[in-house]
């Protein structure tokens, strides 16, 4: 009988033992799952992560794709504007100036549903961001650094500047021999 009970109270520690080497198995491989958790979350998010930077870099591509077929567009529409006031001033037939009025019309409504749209320069403050003043005309009447002829217009693309009105700003007077000048160029 001793040796029926040292016999159990064996295979009682042997079960123990075995249960416990068991736990330990078991809380390694818990760890282990933890870890694979944790990583494909990390790769799941990094992958996120990616799709959503190919987008941006894709919207870049194509923003700056129609940036430069909008920029040369610009002076095709500066050309109409152009031949527009001009057949108003050599009076040419009214059916040909409302023609190119209206193609022009037509040509800015394009421009504008891609994002176009012109800088507002005259008699606005000089802004080195959107303008570019090539020359200056002296005066005390009006307040320096004031946008006051728009030689080229400016335009703006999806919040960008692309391509600054060309400008002539007022400045004050600059005092020189006996000879005061009304223009200054810039070059």
């Amino acid at each position: 009988m001793v040796k029926k009970v040292s016999s159990h109270l064996k295979e009682k520690a042997d079960l123990i033992k075995r249960i416990n080497d068991l736990s330990k198995q078991l809380e390694t491989e818990r760890e282990k799952s933890e870890e694979y958790v944790s990583r494909l979350k990390y790769l799941q998010a990094d992958f996120e992560n990616f799709g959503k930077r190919v987008n941006r870099e894709r919207e870049d591509i194509v923003k700056m794709s129609s940036e430069r077929i909008v920029t040369k567009l610009l002076t095709i529409q500066d050309d109409l504007e152009l031949a527009v006031s001009e057949s108003q001033k050599m009076k040419v037939s009214e059916r040909v100036s409302k023609g190119l009025s209206m193609i022009l019309i037509n040509f800015r409504d394009v421009l504008n549903q891609e994002g176009v749209v012109e800088i507002d320069a005259l008699g606005k403050t000089f802004d080195p961001s959107k303008h570019e003043a090539v020359s200056f005309l002296e005066s005390n009447k009006l307040k320096e650094n004031t946008v006051v002829s728009e030689l080229r217009k400016g335009y703006i693309l999806n919040g960008k500047v692309i391509r600054p009105s060309t400008t002539e700003v007022t400045r004050k007077p600059v005092k020189r021999g006996d000879e005061p000048s009304s223009k200054v160029e810039i070059k």
